[in-house]
């Protein structure tokens, strides 16, 4: 054989080793390994619990006073607007080991939907989104995250129907508070009925949810979010975590946070006016204000990442730097945090970037994309004037 034959057959097998070995191998000794881990070890076992309690209309809150002063790795309570728990109630009917097996093989799948919502084709795309820690860690562990990743994705796929983007906007937010500004984005564009159905919605489900089990945790329930703040944020990935790591107090670390979110919302608000554009830099915000903050929450990335690069480009690549740092705890190291959050900020700015009109984008110094990387149309977007 050639030496051009050689050549051609070691990238044939390195393309094949990594967009096609390397994600299932990954994928499987991580997902094995972290399925068979007891109750009591797995966010998905946090979930699974409260489902059983509401089942039976009991409290899936813990009480205040049992809370430690120290939090390990293993802290999980239930923290959750109520609906979750009841989201959770049909796989809580079922043992948890098969619970658990059947909700990993769902994320699987919802990982594929949501990609297949923002119209991406191209295989290999899947192929890196399945190897990129934030899904490895979502779907190992069995958080909230990739179902979430899914109702954003369909957000956008049904933005122009109000009575369906309504709905999906209201679970994601009563699903996990720090996706609020997603809520600004139904405003901003001028769907009014839209955000009207979503806060309706939003506030039906939740009232009806807390009234199932007779609003049992509600009056504690601010003061329940605040110490989970004390306890869990400075071991995440957050603006607070990163306060907290460099002497900031708690209650300055909070107001921080919020007084950047609440400014960085009115930014947008104020010079975003392209619909992909706003919801991107919006769930930036979500990124920004929220006081905790896991590597799996990252897996919305893949919202910008999908929504822009529906082919295989450099932006798909950018998830994979997370791997430098695959802990789930930053250990209250500054250095990994600021990481995590460069990272995150890298692929939003990218896709906001490729998101740009071609003239804006060559009038700010780059080069247009190749044809292969082109971006595939959106379907109409509506903007505000």
């Amino acid at each position: 054989m050639s030496v051009a034959g050689i050549r051609l057959a070691g990238s044939r097998i390195g393309f094949w080793l990594f967009f096609a070995a390397f994600p299932l191998v990954v994928q499987g000794v991580y997902g094995w390994a972290a399925l068979s881990r007891g109750p009591g070890k797995s966010d998905f076992w946090t979930f699974w619990h409260a489902g059983r309690v509401v089942l039976h209309g009991g409290d899936p809150y813990p009480a205040i006073a049992t809370l430690p002063h120290v939090a390990d790795k293993w802290f999980a309570p239930f923290v959750y607007p109520p609906v979750a728990a009841f989201l959770f109630a049909p796989l809580a009917a079922l043992p948890f080991t098969v619970a658990k097996f059947l909700y990993f093989a769902l994320n699987l799948v919802a990982v594929a939907a949501a990609l297949r919502m923002l119209r991406v084709r191209d295989w290999r795309c899947y192929s890196i989104a399945f190897a990129s820690a934030p899904i490895m860690e979502a779907t190992g562990i069995g958080t909230i995250s990739i179902p979430l990743l899914v109702v954003v994705a369909a957000a956008w796929r049904y933005r122009d129907r109000a009575r369906a983007v309504g709905p999906l906007v209201a679970a994601a937010v009563t699903a996990k508070l720090f996706l609020w500004p997603l809520w600004f984005w139904l405003v901003r564009t001028r769907r009014w009925r839209a955000a009207a159905i979503a806060a309706g919605a939003g506030f039906a489900a939740t009232v009806a949810a807390w009234a199932a089990i007779g609003f049992a945790g509600l009056r504690d329930y601010p003061t329940l979010l605040g110490r989970m703040t004390g306890l869990e944020g400075p071991h995440g990935y957050s603006v607070y975590a990163l306060q907290r790591v460099v002497g900031v107090g708690d209650a300055s670390a909070a107001r921080v946070v919020s007084v950047l979110g609440i400014v960085a919302l009115v930014l947008v608000l104020w010079w975003v006016r392209d619909d992909q554009r706003l919801i991107l830099a919006l769930l930036g915000v979500a990124f920004l204000a929220t006081p905790i903050l896991w590597p799996h929450y990252l897996v919305l990335l893949f919202v910008p990442i999908g929504l822009t690069s529906p082919q295989l480009s450099r932006l798909w690549f950018a998830p994979l730097l997370l791997w430098l740092d695959g802990s789930a705890w930053s250990e209250g190291d500054a250095w990994r945090i600021v990481g995590e959050l460069f990272v995150a900020a890298l692929v939003l700015g990218m896709a906001i970037h490729r998101s740009l009109p071609p003239g804006q984008r060559a009038a700010s110094g780059t080069t247009r994309l190749r044809s292969s990387e082109c971006l595939q149309p959106t379907g109409a977007t509506s903007s505000v004037v």
